[in-house]
Formats: C-alpha cells, structure tokens, sequence
C-alpha cells in the first residue's frame, strides 16, 4: 500500500512540474496588461488564490507552510556587476521586485509609444513663437523636412527652392538659415542639426556652464576628427589639457550626456501609436557612470486565502477520516496545491524577466550609455539563454511583446536581438546603407543590385534580396521611385 501511495504522490509531483512548465512558459509571453486579465481569471479559477489587499497582515499566526507561499514579501534587490568603466568597484547595481506588487509601489499606467510625432511637437512650439508668414512658412517647411533621427539633410537652398516654387514666396538660403537657428533652439536638444557635429554642439551649448563644458565644446569644436578617432593623447598635445582629463570630459560631458539622434523619442509621421506599458526602467546615473535596470510591478500581489491555509494544516494533521472527510481533503490539498504552485510561477516569471533584461544590458552597454544604435552589438538569443541558464525558447517567450523606458523613449526588446553579419550588427548595416541611399545621385539612384554591390565592398556578404528586405524596412523606396521622386 505504501509501494502505491509513493508511486501515486511521484506521479502527482511530475504532474504539478510539467503543469508549472507550462504555466510558466505561457505568462512569460503575456505582457503587463494581458497578465492583468490573466490572473483575474486564475482567481477565479482557483478557490484557494486571492489577491491581497493593502489591509492584509503579512502573517496569518505562526503558519510558516503559509507564510512560505505568499506572492508577496519585502522588496529584494539584486546587485549584477557590470561595469561601465572596467573598476569591479563601480559595478553598477539592479534591482528587482521579488514580490509582484507590494502597498508603496507606483502603479505605471500604459504609455503611448509615442503621443505625437516629432513634426506635431515642433509644430506646437513654433504656435508658440511670433512669427511673420513668411517666417511661418520657411519654418514648416524645415520641420517637414526634419528625418525621422531629427537631422536635417537637405541643404537650406533646397528648402529656400521649395518655398519659392511651392508657396509662392520669394525666399533665399540666409532667410532659411536665420528660421534654422531658431528651430535650432526648440525641444528636443540638438533637433535640426545637419550632422554629428552640429548635433553635439547644439545640446552641448544649452547646458549649465562649467569648466567640463567648455571643455568639451572646444573639443568637439577644434577637434572633431580626433575625438571620433578617440585620439585623446593628440588632442592632449594640441589643448595642453592632461589625456586622462580629456577622456573624462568625453565619457560624462558626450558620451552619456548627449543624444546623437534626439528624434527618436518620437513616433514617425507614418507610424500608429501603440499603447503599451513599458515593463523595465534603464536609467543611467552620470555622476557614477551606473546603469539601473528596475523591473516594474504591475500585476498585483497574490496570496492563499487563510481560511483554505487553515484547512490544510488541519487535515495535514488529521487522522482516520471519513469518506466525505478525505474527499474534501483532497479538494482542499489540490487547490492549495494549484494556488501554491500559480504564486512560484508568477515569482519564476519576474526572476526571468529580470535576468534577461540584466543580460541584455550587459551584452549591450555601450548603447545604454550612448543611445547611438551604432554601439548595438550583434547579439542572438541563444546567448541570453546560455547567461541565464535557460533554453532558448524561454527567452523568446520573455522578450516577446515586452518593452523597457530608455531616457530617450521606448524600446522593444526584440530590437537588441540581430544576426551578425560578418562582425557588425544588422543595425550596422542599416546605418550603412541609409547612407549609400543619402548620398547617391539623386537622377541616377542606386538599384539593389547596385546597393548590394557597395555593401560587399564595405564588407559585408548579403544577397540581393537581403538588401532589398532591409531598404523596405528603412522605408526607402525603389531606385524607380526615388527617381521619379528626383523628378
């Protein structure tokens, strides 16, 4: 009998497992908001859950079987040393929330991906300026002009040509420079530049003056071929200001202190706005150098009502029951069970969550310090796994429609995943060849063919239709379109 009891009690144990397997797998692909709806349901479901209320003692007695299986408890922190500057001593710190909501914490409400395009934003502001018709005129017609990463790349003799013949007004290059410089002064910093340069300058002339500043102006004023070389002994020759000095400068004054696309916290002018709620925070503190990454709480803290814990301890403890006793019994061990092993779950899924977005900024942190999507790595999911000792597939379930809030807007976290393509990211290649579109001759554009051909001499082994998935994703028409388009 006992042979039969133990063979009854593995079955139910390998049963509970497969079935946690399973739990787990499904709430790692919901985001926040389906989860919501989700738990609701297992609430319903499962007699023996319910959600604690901010009224609710965290002990019910000296119920340690209980107290175990709460789905709440003290907020946990997590320290995960990656370093930003190669010290271990100022290895940055993360946090995570082992609970899935405790009484202090912010409830996040969905945010729009973007609320406005960068056009309808500018746009605002200029309503808020006093300016003739003219000036008007020239001043859309910049910001219609504006790309999606906020340059300007068409010179303000096209845009002087445009107003002319489109408008009717008779305007020339200085009275569209003078309307650039005053663009130049709106939100977001560093909007309308016409390169690089022009860009970290912008934003590096509205911030609070220091000697660090000034610094770092003169360089990126004097020196711009050595700084982007990172020739820092050149320019310390040339400036008299010490190496290691000058490094600083660049590491907290440009590298983490400027945006080198201040567009990209905007939604384009064909895109939809999506509602989502971010599910992680990267922030990056420019005193230390320190990334945090805090997993937001959401979803609700979830515990076993006290009265099935009860129940279970006494019929643990109970002996020669009755057929009605040992029926209802096992009702309440299955939904204690049930409920017991739903709280691990949603404990498993913040852990892995967790986990996967630290690993993630690991492998990417030169583009968390930097925003710039050139410093994105090539990186593959199945690295992420072998970090979290995970298989793969768990990993593509937690990235999966999940979002995290960077200081300069929204991102999924699927777009830190690319194949590497001969050393260098997909975004690599994107940057590339966006480049080859911008320069081309406009009468004579760049087939895929052609385009292919110049990304193979840069390096990199693509076929043509390879080229042509990737210009479609750029939204760059065909060299037949852009033709016309020159036209």
């Amino acid at each position: 009998m006992a042979k039969q009891g133990l063979t009854l009690e593995q079955k139910q144990t390998q049963r509970l497992a497969l079935e946690q397997q399973r739990m787990l797998g499904l709430v790692l692909e919901k985001n926040d908001a389906e989860m919501a709806e989700f738990i609701d349901n297992k609430v319903s479901e499962i007699q023996a859950l319910e959600k604690k209320s901010d009224d609710d003692n965290d002990d019910y007695g000296n119920n340690d079987s209980h107290d175990n299986n709460k789905g709440g408890g003290d907020d946990a922190a997590s320290a995960t040393d990656i370093n930003t500057d190669g010290d271990e001593d100022t290895a940055a710190w993360y946090r995570y929330f082992a609970n899935n909501r405790s009484r202090d914490d912010e409830y996040h409400t969905p945010t729009a991906v973007s609320e406005k395009t960068l056009q309808e934003f500018l746009a605002e502001q200029l309503g808020e300026l006093e300016l003739d018709e003219t000036q008007m005129l020239i001043a859309r017609a910049i910001v219609g002009n504006l790309e999606d990463d906020g340059y300007l790349r068409r010179s303000v003799t096209e845009i002087a040509d445009d107003v002319t013949f489109n408008d009717g007004y008779m305007v020339d290059a200085p009275q569209v420079e003078q309307m650039l410089k005053v663009i130049q002064t709106l939100d977001p910093p560093g909007i309308a530049a016409r390169d690089l340069r022009e860009c970290m300058l912008l934003q590096l002339k509205r911030k609070p003056a220091s000697e660090d500043v000034n610094i770092a102006i003169m360089i990126v004023e004097k020196y711009f071929d050595e700084l982007v070389s990172m020739r820092f002994d050149t320019m310390a020759r040339k400036t008299g200001i010490d190496a290691s000095r000058l490094e600083d400068v660049f590491k907290r004054q440009i590298r983490r202190g400027l945006n080198p696309y201040p567009g990209n916290a905007y939604g384009t002018r064909s895109y939809i706005t999506q509602q989502v709620t971010p599910d992680f925070d990267v922030e990056l503190d420019e005193d230390t150098g320190r990334l945090t990454v805090t997993l937001r709480n959401n979803i609700p803290t979830l515990q076993i009502s006290e009265s099935y814990a009860l129940m279970n301890e006494r019929y643990k403890k109970a002996s020669d029951l009755s057929v009605k006793e040992n029926k209802e019994k096992k009702q309440i061990q299955d939904a204690y069970q049930r409920a017991s092993m739903f709280i691990e779950v949603l404990k498993q899924r913040q852990e892995t969550l967790f986990n996967t977005m630290s690993s993630i900024v690991k492998c990417q942190q030169d583009y968390f310090l930097s925003g710039d999507e050139r410093d994105l790595k090539p990186l593959g999911q199945q690295q992420i796994a072998d970090m979290i000792g995970k298989d793969v597939s768990v990993v593509s379930r937690a990235v999966n429609n999940k979002y995290v809030q960077l200081p300069w807007g929204i991102k999924s976290l699927k777009s830190f995943f690319s194949e590497d393509i001969n050393g260098a990211s997909r975004h690599e290649v994107y940057d590339d060849l966006k480049q080859l579109v911008e320069n081309e001759d406009k009468a004579h554009p760049l087939s895929d063919d052609a385009l292919c051909e110049r990304l193979k001499a840069m390096g990199y082994q693509l076929e043509r239709r390879t080229v042509a998935k990737y210009r479609k994703a750029l939204d760059i028409p065909s060299s037949t379109i852009r033709r016309r388009m020159a036209k």
